[in-house]
């Protein structure tokens, strides 16, 4: 039993970018997968019987939602209401409540948490204080402090920076929105949630959205929170030792788990191929997802076939100039009601290793007249042994093979 679910990110009105040539099937899924993606959420907390949904980071902006996604947002808010379940906003200050509240129509069971207004409930006989990782530190003792002993304090933050971002910029949040230290006391709960492929500082519960929007973020999931873990009834030792009702048999903080939300899932397969026209290749791309177990009723997985082309360049070249031929083939076989994947991008593989080109590999000898190509390894290979903090071993790999391919094809 979980008695607290956070969501983060549902992001209502803002679509995944459509799939390219994707047929209806698949388009309708992508289109919907932000609200089945949140209507998960919600299905997780009735079926855990919590008592709150914390909705935090883009839920529905008012200036951009359309009745629908409002009138499906207010569904599902007083619909977890009927059930004793309450939703938690988490906005940025008191005219967007307001805001959100006109939107919505002030739903049955819907409350808000801004910067400089906590909201304070009792869950199952257990003081609650939820915040915002916004609210300003404050000294100990000045009536901030836990109630009691066995109030829990719950922070909740997140990273807007990634909203706007791309893969190669780098993953470090600005220090302004990360969790203040001063909130790490006995009585805290932090969670915080970013789009980021990221992981915080002990006692940081790090959730990612609810839906990605992009094979470079991490799968979605909602977090689940139990604030008292009592030990089972046929612990009679257990029974005895504990103090009184509110007392758990582990730290409170550490009743934390993520379920999966996503509707739409990137995966990325590797198909060898060293020869062959756009027949072969699409021939050995098919024997590779068909070797997949994907649950015909789980998400939509969105595929990127990298092709393993041995560290030859014209074969890459070549690749490259039959990938459209290669993917209409593949989607000639595709079925919707039977297979849940659709092969969206195929590409010579980008981290495939440049060593074999290299010095050491090639034989030649340092400090020799070298071919560009060997040259170009030896800087992207030192990179990485190096680890320099400027850009991403992946990402100086496949520079390296987006410049070869480019002087092999002039």
């Amino acid at each position: 039993m979980a008695d607290i679910v956070f969501a983060f990110d549902p992001a209502l009105d803002r679509p995944i970018p459509r799939l390219e040539s994707a047929p209806a099937a698949v388009a309708d899924a992508v289109a919907m997968a932000p609200l089945e993606a949140l209507e998960s959420a919600a299905a997780a907390a009735r079926h855990e019987g919590a008592a709150l949904l914390v909705l935090f980071g883009r839920v529905l902006d008012p200036k951009r939602a359309s009745p629908a996604q409002a009138a499906a947002l207010r569904s599902l808010i007083t619909g977890l209401a009927a059930r004793g379940c309450r939703t938690a906003w988490m906005a940025a200050d008191r005219a967007a409540c307001d805001d959100v509240a006109r939107m919505l129509g002030d739903p049955a069971g819907l409350c808000f948490v801004t910067p400089h207004q906590p909201l304070h409930l009792d869950i199952r006989g257990i003081a609650v204080e939820l915040l915002s990782a916004q609210t300003s530190p404050v000294p100990t003792g000045d009536g901030r402090e836990p109630r009691g002993p066995h109030e829990r304090r719950i922070v909740v933050g997140w990273d807007a920076s990634h909203w706007n971002s791309e893969r190669w910029d780098r993953d470090e949040a600005g220090d302004e929105h990360r969790p203040a230290s001063v909130w790490s006391h006995a009585a805290s709960c932090c969670v915080w949630g970013s789009r980021r492929r990221q992981n915080h500082a002990a006692g940081v519960h790090h959730l990612p959205a609810l839906q990605a929007r992009s094979a470079h973020e991490a799968a979605g999931a909602c977090g689940l929170l139990t604030l008292l873990e009592h030990p089972p009834a046929d612990d009679g030792m257990a029974l005895v030792d504990r103090r009184d009702q509110h007392e758990s048999r582990t730290d409170w903080r550490n009743n934390w788990r993520e379920l999966p939300t996503h509707h739409v899932a990137w995966l990325t397969i590797g198909v060898p191929s060293s020869t062959g026209g756009d027949e072969e290749l699409a021939t050995a791309i098919w024997s590779t997802l068909e070797g997949l177990t994907l649950d015909p009723n789980g998400p939509l997985h969105v595929i990127r076939c990298h092709v393993e082309c041995g560290t030859s360049v014209p074969r890459r070249v070549r690749v490259a100039e039959i990938s459209a031929e290669t993917l209409a083939r593949v989607r000639q076989l595709f079925d919707a009601r039977t297979f849940r994947a659709w092969c969206n991008d195929l590409l010579a593989d980008p981290g495939e290793s440049l060593v074999a080109l290299g010095h050491t590999r090639s034989g030649a000898k340092p400090g020799s007249t070298t071919s560009f190509s060997t040259a170009l390894a030896d800087i992207c290979n030192r990179s990485e042994q190096q680890q320099l903090p400027a850009m991403p071993p992946d990402l100086v790999r496949e520079a390296a093979w987006l410049a070869l391919e480019l002087i092999e094809s002039t």
